[in-house]
């Protein structure tokens, strides 16, 4: 029987309907594989909350787990201890000694009696443990409606059940229930926290990246991985296209003039974006962009270059401040790797005075200069795929000490 448990709340899947099963299922079979080298977990899923159980995994190594899964609001570390108010007494004040407490603290006891049996009934549960809590930590006040602290005895069958802290969870949909993405990922912030922020919102992701060798480094590519690697943690493992573009850039840079470059070579991603997206059964295109953050991203801009796909391109960065972008990648372990100086295709290849206002018929005449079909199908025949999970980063550092 398995003596370690938390409880589960859903958050915004339990506003879900027939569907909610489906939801569900893709959480607990994340729980499941992001456990899978701790231990066997039992994944316990309930119409408004969810149970994983566990036998020898520390709960600190579990709750950090759960702290990146989406879909979770909040869940609380339970703790099972023999069903006689002894034991329920003696695991209350230990639960309360492992806090710091602010001045002015609170609490309160909330007692569930399922096993009618049991000596006591709620209230009395309740009044008896509060007692106790009481006289240990004479600093903390009794308050019910807005405690800082909740201590919740759950009275069972098998046993009685204590929790105390509620930990904050990612919110959003669980990993996949939205489909799947693919996201345009360069090395610069805004584009991993865009794939952050979709993945928080179901969509399973592949990441698409343009290297364009000699012209941007083994590191830039690299630096792309690393990006890759960190998004990984909140989703399954990532796969990870490295698209070859030095090619089209160098007939861009032959035959389009420099200030029309960028347009031209956004609208020739997208097309090779819409032939990855087939291959790889892919609904959306994801990218980083924010409303006139750079010329590329005006809306005369983005007109232009959207019209050679009818594929939904998600910008969750849209008119989110770039301040708020450097605190996400702060938060989720993106900054330093963005920060790193090594220029992506898009820098090495940026003109100096592009275009903010570009017209259709202007980028379609100079787009007859190229051979643009062959273009497309060359990058995506020689696109190189391989799957990032969360260890890559250990294991390229491990890779570069054994070097030393």
């Amino acid at each position: 029987m398995s003596q370690k448990q938390i409880l589960i709340h859903y958050g915004e899947l339990s506003t879900k309907g027939k569907n909610r099963k489906m939801f569900q299922n893709k959480m607990a079979d994340q729980i499941r594989h992001k456990t899978k080298d701790i231990e066997k977990v039992k994944v316990l899923p309930h119409h408004d909350f969810m149970h994983v159980k566990w036998d020898h995994a520390s709960y600190e190594t579990i709750i950090d787990v759960l702290k990146d899964v989406p879909g979770i609001a909040r869940f609380e570390p339970t703790y099972r201890v023999e069903k006689t108010m002894e034991a329920i007494y003696a695991k209350g004040i230990e639960l309360f000694e492992a806090q710091t407490f602010e001045e002015n603290a609170s609490f309160k006891v909330v007692a569930k009696r399922s096993d009618r049996t049991f000596e006591l009934d709620s209230m009395m549960i309740q009044r008896e443990v509060g007692h106790v809590i009481g006289e240990r930590f004479p600093e903390l006040h009794v308050e019910m409606k807005k405690a800082t602290y909740k201590l919740t005895v759950s009275i069972q069958r098998d046993a009685a059940y204590l929790s105390l802290i509620s930990v904050q969870g990612m919110g959003g949909l669980p990993y996949g229930s939205s489909g799947k993405g693919m996201l345009m990922l360069s090395g610069g912030f805004d584009s991993p926290i865009a794939g952050y922020q979709m993945i928080k919102r179901g969509l399973e992701i592949e990441a698409v990246h343009f290297s364009s060798p000699p012209y941007t480094s083994p590191q830039a590519l690299e630096k792309a991985k690393k990006l890759t690697a960190v998004l990984s943690r909140y989703g399954t493992p990532i796969k990870f296209h490295n698209v070859p573009f030095a090619k089209i850039q160098e007939e861009i840079k032959e035959h389009i003039h420099e200030d029309f470059s960028m347009t031209v070579m956004r609208r020739i991603m997208l097309r090779i974006m819409d032939q990855l997206l087939v291959k790889n059964k892919a609904m959306a295109i994801v990218n980083g962009e924010s409303l006139g953050q750079v010329a590329s991203q005006t809306l005369q801009s983005m007109s232009v270059i959207n019209e050679v796909t009818t594929t939904p391109i998600l910008r969750p960065l849209i008119a989110v401040d770039k301040n708020e972008i450097i605190a996400i990648a702060e938060k989720i372990g993106t900054y330093d790797i963005s920060n790193e100086p090594y220029e992506d295709c898009c820098t090495v290849f940026a003109p100096k005075k592009p275009k903010t206002k570009p017209k259709l018929h202007t980028i379609q005449e100079m787009e007859a200069a190229l051979n643009i079909e062959d273009l497309v199908a060359d990058a995506v025949m020689n696109t190189e795929i391989m799957t990032i999970d969360e260890f890559y980063l250990k294991e390229q550092l491990a890779e570069f000490e054994s070097l030393l």
